[in-house]
């Protein structure tokens, strides 16, 4: 019996075969694990200064499961540049998104390229074939560069080279594929030029994501792109260009987050002016933000909105989006009696998620079925005082991943989401975000692993 016919003979399924095969290594995998923790720490796999938790064990797709991803991913990336159409074509729609005047201003400005998202996150939930949409981040999406990190220790693991290639487990570079589409959207901004732009990665020089940076920096000047990471207070307009101290930027990879923008505009006036003026090409242009607000899953969701898309767009969204309302929405619904929407909100906490409109980090969301009364009667007086949305509760699905306790090799079972990429709106992979918690977020304490395909070709 060949080594991959013996691994094929401990079952089909990759994840319950992964599980056996560590086991079966014995103490050798315990060593495997520790080395693997040591090179992660070894890594700029960190958030801030310290190691993002992680497991010895990736986050497996099937190729059904994958082709599904894909198409949701792909789909929705449509349906979201057709949302931003309606912000601008349909104005009595405008009030749904309930933006200051100066988001308003600054939306409003032309980026020079057409597509509106190039750099997408969409949050879900995934059993089974079930996949479920929770959050879409199209502002400021993260992780494609620690996915990138840590998948390369995997498949750089000896021990773990007879298990991939059993399977014929496909290695992905999110960081080439996130390169290619700022190189696309520059490509269209300069007229179809194909000169190597000077790339600066944007964001406020205290963000505990700067380790990323490093990554997709490195990166991108190993491929012949140079590349600065810059505070946007730091940079500055001369004779018509823009600049970081002597460094002369052509594309911006903007991480900073709009709203955070926003309320630092008198400190970042010269990276505004050359947004406005087109001195250099952003990506994501500030009009993805209206793509990310929560609010657009409420519009995806009320079937009054249905008409302004396909019958395969409201097929996707009614499947894989949970129903969404804004609190506000809810209450016109109750013939603003608020009192019965109150009750409705009590009555129903265990069905229902609350979470601010504009939240990111998963700062402030709610899990009614895991919040004491009390509390969840001060989340409500506080989802009445401002923007906040209702989403129904998605069971959230568990994996097993392995720990070394007293030199034993063990599994413990973590709550778990799938978070695929779509650049330049194509599917561009996934990574996965474990916890204890129901709120599953890296900023929360909560680890990470990268996704692994199967080969399709070699699995039929």
């Amino acid at each position: 019996m060949d080594k991959f016919t013996k691994i094929h003979s401990m079952g089909r399924n990759a994840e319950d075969t992964y599980d056996r095969f560590l086991l079966a290594a014995g103490h050798e995998m315990i060593r495997t694990v520790s080395q693997f923790e040591e090179r992660v720490h070894q890594s700029l796999f960190k958030y801030g200064r310290f190691a993002i938790p992680t497991f010895f064990k990736p986050y497996f797709l099937t190729p059904r499961q994958e082709k599904l991803i894909k198409n949701v991913t792909e789909t929705m990336a449509r349906i979201l540049e057709k949302v931003i159409q309606i912000y601008f074509e349909e104005p009595q729609l405008r009030r749904l998104f309930n933006l200051s005047k100066e988001a308003a201003e600054l939306i409003a400005i032309d980026p020079g390229y057409k597509r509106n998202v190039n750099v997408a996150r969409f949050d879900s939930f995934l059993e089974g074939e079930n996949l479920k949409l929770i959050e879409l981040n199209t502002d400021s999406p993260a992780g494609m560069g620690y996915a990138d990190l840590l998948e390369d220790i995997f498949f750089e693991t000896h021990e773990l080279e007879d298990f991939f290639h059993a399977f014929h487990f496909r290695r992905d570079n999110r960081r080439q594929k996130l390169l290619e589409s700022l190189l696309g959207a520059y490509g269209e901004f300069q007229g179809g030029s194909t000169h190597h732009p000077r790339i600066a990665i944007v964001d406020w020089r205290t963000v505990r994501t700067r380790p990323e940076f490093e990554a997709l920096k490195a990166f991108f000047e190993e491929r012949g792109y140079p590349t600065t990471i810059a505070d946007p207070r730091d940079l500055r307009l001369k004779h018509g260009k823009l600049y970081h101290d002597d460094f002369q930027i052509d594309l911006v990879y903007r991480r900073v987050i709009f709203n955070e923008l926003l309320e630092k505009l008198d400190e970042v006036k010269d990276f505004i002016e050359a947004y406005r003026t087109r001195v250099v090409c952003v990506v994501n242009s500030f009009r993805s933000k209206l793509a990310g607000t929560k609010t657009v899953l409420s519009i995806l969701t009320t079937p009054e909105y249905d008409h302004f898309f396909t019958e395969e767009e409201n097929k996707i969204k009614s499947e894989n989006i949970p129903w969404t309302r804004r609190v506000i929405d809810c209450e016109h619904f109750y013939g603003t009696k608020k009192i019965f929407f109150i009750d409705f909100l009590k009555d129903e906490k265990e069905q229902l998620v609350m979470k601010p409109s504009e939240g990111y980090g998963a700062k402030d969301v709610t899990v009614g079925l895991e919040t004491r009364d009390d509390d969840w009667n001060r989340t409500i007086d506080k989802a009445l005082k401002s923007d906040w949305v209702l989403q129904e509760f998605v069971r959230i699905p568990f994996m097993n991943v392995p720990i070394v306790i007293n030199n034993k090799l063990e599994f413990v079972r973590k709550k778990s989401s799938i978070n695929p990429f779509c650049f330049g709106g194509r599917y561009a992979t996934c990574l996965s975000r474990l916890s204890e918690e129901s709120v599953i977020n890296v900023s929360h304490g909560g680890g990470l692993i990268p996704s692994v395909s199967e080969d399709e070709v070699h699995n039929r």
